[in-house]
């Protein structure tokens, strides 16, 4: 095993690449990335003029009964203060018996999938989404819209479920039960709206909660995420709709839907002051509502060797990611 390609750049690709390096420190590992940055829905934004918001992932909700590897990487992301307590100012946050506590990221959440990044010696090739896929000469061969083609002993995808089946040439190496369990694979769709200030307003001020959880029929959810993240700077919102919404809108046109969304922030929060910018992101892919049958993950292919996980195998959450990336792992070396 000399090059091993991972398709997506993550937090469960992160988590994969790190804890296959602990593994096999000489294995040349290569991230394929379709984005010009890193995070996968772990996404923090920013506006012209500096300041940001977590337009995917809020906060990490810590559970009992953890592995090994995920309370180690917990202690070194408290320790390294990637990760703090949540304010508990949060309206509405629902109760989880097996939850231990709730953790933000104060750099953004998009700080966490580069934490992991920053400790490897791999190379990241951004920009290149891979649309086809082909073994030959026990090796994988990876085609990208840009062009690029690549070649691997081995690959990885750590993409969503069904963007693993748009890759062309795909399907001819699963076996019919896999392919039909891959399709069973279910996410819902989401919208998320931040809102950019180059001012304080005596609105930020006067709002006693950093977050709130709504039961409105487009807008499910928003925080202050400067002060959600404890961190300094000017004042941004985040505001992420419903799965109703998402799934009724999701093809429709992106403006369209903003000025949706927008009217409705105006009709809950009508003393919220206009934003000077406003970025609105689709979330095709939010969270995974029906899994993939097996646990963890699946190996696809074993002569050359492809593995699919992330969190359409497990669950659409920090631990989840890290349950799956130690599965990918355990195939891994199993099949070498």
């Amino acid at each position: 095993m000399n090059r091993l390609g991972i398709i997506g750049c993550g937090i469960t690709g992160a988590i994969t690449a790190t804890l296959l390096k602990q593994e096999l420190p000489h294995v040349n590992i290569v991230i394929l990335e379709k984005s010009r940055g890193t995070g996968g829905r772990m996404s923090t934004a920013r506006s012209s003029f500096g300041s940001s918001v977590d337009l995917g992932a809020q906060f990490i909700t810590k559970t009992s009964n953890l592995s090994k590897t995920q309370e180690k990487f917990y202690h070194h992301l408290l320790e390294d203060r990637v990760l703090q307590p949540m304010p508990e100012n949060v309206e509405g946050l629902r109760s989880i018996s097996s939850a231990t506590g709730h953790f933000i990221c104060p750099q953004g959440s998009g700080s966490l999938v580069k934490y992991f990044l920053k400790k490897l010696d791999c190379d990241i090739l951004f920009g290149h989404r891979v649309t086809k896929i082909s073994s030959s000469d026990s090796k994988w061969k990876t085609i990208c819209e840009n062009g690029a083609t690549h070649e691997f002993d081995a690959l990885i995808l750590t993409i969503p479920v069904p963007q693993v089946l748009q890759l062309d040439g795909l399907t001819s190496y699963l076996e019919s039960e896999q392919l039909e369990n891959l399709k069973a694979v279910e996410y819902c769709s989401r919208f998320a709206v931040g809102f950019f200030y180059k001012n304080e307003s005596s609105f930020f001020k006067d709002v006693l909660w950093c977050a709130k959880f709504l039961s409105d029929d487009i807008i499910r959810y928003c925080a202050l995420d400067v002060n959600k993240r404890k961190a300094t700077g000017l004042p941004s919102v985040v505001f992420h709709t419903s799965k109703e919404f998402g799934k009724a809108y999701i093809d429709q046109d992106a403006s369209v839907v903003q000025d949706i969304i927008v009217q409705r922030i105006k009709q809950i929060f009508p003393e919220m002051p206009v934003p000077e910018e406003i970025r609105c992101h689709k979330w095709r892919f939010s969270q995974v509502e029906k899994k993939y049958c097996e646990q963890g993950c699946t190996v696809l292919s074993r002569k050359p060797l492809l593995i699919c996980g992330g969190d359409g195998f497990l669950q659409s959450n920090f631990e989840g990611c890290i349950a799956s990336a130690e599965s990918i792992v355990q195939k891994f070396l199993k099949k070498l």
